[in-house]
C-alpha cells in the first residue's frame, strides 16, 4: 500500500518528462526577435493608457521597419537620449534623421488610431501638436511613462 503513491508518483513524472520532450522542450535556442515590417497582433488596449500604449507600439514598429532595426532596439533606446543616439551611431544613421522619423512615425501611428475610432480627432491633434514641439528629451520621456511598455 506504501508503494502505491511511490509508483503513482514516478509514472506522472515520467508522462511529465514525455509531454515535455514531445511539445519541443529539448531544444533550449531562444526564439527569434519578430521582423518589425511584418504584420502583427497587437494587444487590444483599453482606456487612455491602452490606447497610448498601442499607438507607441504602432510607431515603434513603423520607426524600427523603417530604420532597419529590430523594434526591441528601438523600444530599448527610448530609455534616454543618449541611448537613443547610440541607436543612431550604431547603424549608422543621421540623429537628426532618427528623431524626425520616430516623430513621424508617432503621428502616423496617430492617424491609425483615429481611422480604427480608438481615439478621437481632438484628441490627437493635440496628441500630434505636442509631438511637435516637444524638447527629444521630454518626447522620450512621455513615451515611456505614458505607454508603460518601458517601465
Amino acid at each position: 500500500m506504501k508503494l502505491l503513491p511511490v509508483v503513482l508518483a514516478v509514472i506522472v513524472s515520467a508522462v511529465l518528462v514525455v509531454a515535455y520532450a514531445a511539445a519541443g522542450g529539448t531544444s533550449y535556442s531562444p526564439s527569434g526577435v519578430a521582423d518589425p515590417c511584418a504584420p502583427r497582433m497587437l494587444p487590444s488596449g483599453s482606456g487612455v493608457s491602452g490606447q497610448i500604449e498601442l499607438i507607441v507600439l504602432r510607431a515603434a514598429d513603423g520607426v524600427a521597419c523603417e530604420i532597419g532595426v529590430s523594434r526591441e532596439d528601438l523600444i530599448l533606446s527610448l530609455r534616454s537620449s543618449e541611448k537613443f543616439h547610440q541607436l543612431a551611431d550604431d547603424n549608422g544613421i543621421d540623429e537628426s534623421e532618427l528623431e524626425t522619423t520616430l516623430r513621424q512615425g508617432l503621428v502616423r501611428a496617430i492617424d491609425q488610431a483615429v481611422e480604427q475610432g480608438a481615439i478621437g480627432s481632438d484628441t490627437a491633434q493635440s496628441l500630434k501638436a505636442a509631438i511637435g514641439f516637444l524638447p527629444l528629451d521630454l518626447l522620450l520621456e512621455i513615451v515611456r511613462k505614458g505607454a508603460g511598455v518601458l517601465s
